[in-house]
């Protein structure tokens, strides 16, 4: 599933699409989050996962707050209105 963040009054919006690689446990599995602004891969994290301390397990790969699931951003991508508009379409994102 991928969630869309509300655009805040006197931004442009923007569509960054967020890929994250999820640890939970052994497991492994990538998720998507459509963001209206630019971000620190902290700052995506935080945001996704509602983490409220940072601390890393290596460079740019955050724990969780209980230390027992790790996150990182793998890939960050800018759309265009459109591609946005057809994900939407398509029932990719809401």
């Amino acid at each position: 599933m991928i969630l869309i963040m509300k655009q805040t009054s006197g931004d442009s919006m923007k569509n960054i699409l967020v890929k994250f690689e999820c640890q939970i446990g052994d497991y492994q599995h990538i998720d998507y989050m459509l963001f209206n602004k630019k971000k620190s891969e902290w700052g995506y994290c935080k945001e996704f996962w509602g983490i409220s301390k940072k601390d890393e397990l290596k460079e740019n790969c955050f724990w969780d707050d209980w230390m027992q699931n790790a996150i990182k951003v793998y890939s960050e991508t800018e759309l265009t209105d459109e591609q946005t508009k057809t994900l939407k379409q398509l029932g990719v994102i809401y």
